[in-house]
């Protein structure tokens, strides 16, 4: 006879969610975006920090905090005082918009520069927290989000 798992057998979700963020440095992060992208570190930190206020523009707030806490605790603090504006929806168009207006880069090159953060972004966070995103997501903006538009 098999019995069940106690609640202490159980891996605790917070916990899970610490360990995620623990591994991550805010430096290992931003090092991550500089090496995948060739952008110089000042570049890498603005876009990562424009990147990821504009994606939390399209979560729901629910969402924002669980991918928060996976986060490096630094880029956390970073994001806790950017100006946010709940948009329910937004396509990839929209989304590029808003990124190039937040970090002064011309529109056409925000796409790759979107896709790259992302690529990091989804190394850094659970997979299980990867699709919770992508699920809120348009259909163009989630192909962004995987890096099939490109």
């Amino acid at each position: 006879m098999t019995s069940r798992p106690s609640e202490h057998d159980v891996p605790d979700t917070r916990a899970q969610r610490h360990e995620s963020r623990a591994g991550s440095t805010y430096a290992e992060f931003i090092r991550d975006v500089t090496d995948r992208a060739g952008y110089p570190k000042e570049l890498a930190e603005r876009y990562v920090v424009g990147v990821l206020t504009t994606l939390e523009e399209r979560l729901p707030i629910a969402e924002v905090r669980a991918l928060e806490s996976q986060l490096p605790t630094r880029l956390d603090g970073i994001l806790a005082f950017q100006p946010v504006l709940a948009l329910p929806t937004m396509d990839q168009r929209t989304f590029c918009w808003r990124f190039s207006q937040r970090v002064g880069v011309p529109e056409q090159e925000a796409p790759a520069i979107v896709r790259q953060v992302f690529r990091v972004l989804r190394l850094h966070i659970s997979a299980g927290e990867a699709r919770h995103i992508e699920a809120h997501l348009s259909q163009d903006l989630e192909k962004l989000w995987t890096g099939l538009d490109g």
